[in-house]
């Protein structure tokens, strides 16, 4: 199975054109949410004072899918037209990776669940286009990331919205320009639920004793994929089919499995995996990290190859 893919582009936005580029993202998105394998696209604002560089990451499912965009007609015809408000930048590097792309440094996260009124995808793409413009001002920000539903007309729209601190973001959270933009959204955003995130996965492992850090984020999903992965074959094989016999509507159906996966990853698989793992996550002695870490990828790739192996033949190709 082929990794997940990113394209990193980045766009430094001519003075006085802020707008223009705006409306265009609200293009730019629209038009690459339609193609196959698209999942997600983040946009970065600017990192360092005076700097007009944005940063523009698109995650699909597959390198070829997203090949295909990148040779699209559709996407030359954007860029084309993004030409006259561009001063510079790099059209994008491809790159394969183990999971979606996350910005560094992140340290305080807020998860927005958006459930958008019927036929209004479009005025909601544009909205958030400039709810991110705004947020963007404010001190500590670190970007903004925004998917599409997965599930159909049911599904919602997960927005991850980072600052560097908690206060950073509580001063967006309780801005007036953000009540502002959120008394607007009632037109076409139905419902929404709101999560803080302090860490990438929190509750799931511990930290560090002497330096008060967790691990390092890669090393805590690979230890979730470890886990998860057979969960998530075992819950399709042999629960998906007796959910869809009960005649269940697929948002309900998914909500089981998925809090089912979730139960199982937070109660079973990850406090094992912390405990097999604890060498591997904090290495005792620094001048083995490297050792240390390359043994514990090995011993992971080999277990994940074995589950692999076993479950080939659970689902029909």
């Amino acid at each position: 199975m082929s990794a997940p893919a990113v394209l990193i582009a980045t766009a430094k936005v001519r003075p006085g054109e802020e707008d223009a580029f705006a409306a265009w993202q609200v293009y730019h998105n629209a038009a690459v949410a339609k193609f196959p394998g698209f999942v997600s696209s983040d946009i970065l604002p600017p990192g360092a004072a005076g700097s007009n560089e944005w940063t523009i990451v698109l995650n699909f499912q597959t390198p070829d899918q997203l090949t295909v965009w990148q040779k699209s007609a559709e996407r030359a015809a954007l860029l084309a037209e993004a030409l006259p408000f561009f001063e510079g930048g790099n059209l994008g590097e491809a790159m394969n990776v183990g999971g979606a792309g996350e910005a560094p440094g992140t340290t305080v996260t807020e998860v927005i669940l958006s459930k958008i009124k019927p036929g209004m995808d479009d005025v909601y793409r544009e909205w958030a286009v400039r709810i991110q413009q705004a947020q963007s001002k404010y001190p500590g920000y670190r970007g903004m990331y925004l998917q599409p539903p997965t599930t159909g007309k049911d599904g919602h729209w997960t927005t991850l919205v980072r600052y560097d601190t908690a206060e950073h973001l509580e001063g967006w959270m309780a801005a007036p320009e953000r009540a502002e933009l959120l008394r607007e959204s009632k037109a076409f955003i139905e419902s929404e639920e709101l999560m803080r995130l302090a860490t990438s996965f929190p509750g799931w492992v511990p930290v560090d004793p002497v330096t008060g850090k967790g691990p390092p984020d890669w090393k805590t999903a690979l230890l979730v994929l470890l886990g998860l992965f057979p969960t998530v074959m075992l819950e399709m094989r042999f629960l998906s089919p007796v959910l869809a016999g009960l005649g269940l509507h697929a948002s309900l159906a998914t909500f089981i499995g998925n809090a089912g996966s979730v139960a199982i990853t937070s109660f079973i698989t990850m406090p094992l995996c912390v405990r097999w793992f604890g060498w591997w996550l904090f290495p005792a002695d620094d001048a083995e990290k490297a050792t240390v870490t390359a043994r514990g990828v090995a011993i992971l790739v080999g277990l994940f190859t074995i589950e692999i192996a076993v479950l080939w033949r659970l689902l029909p190709g």
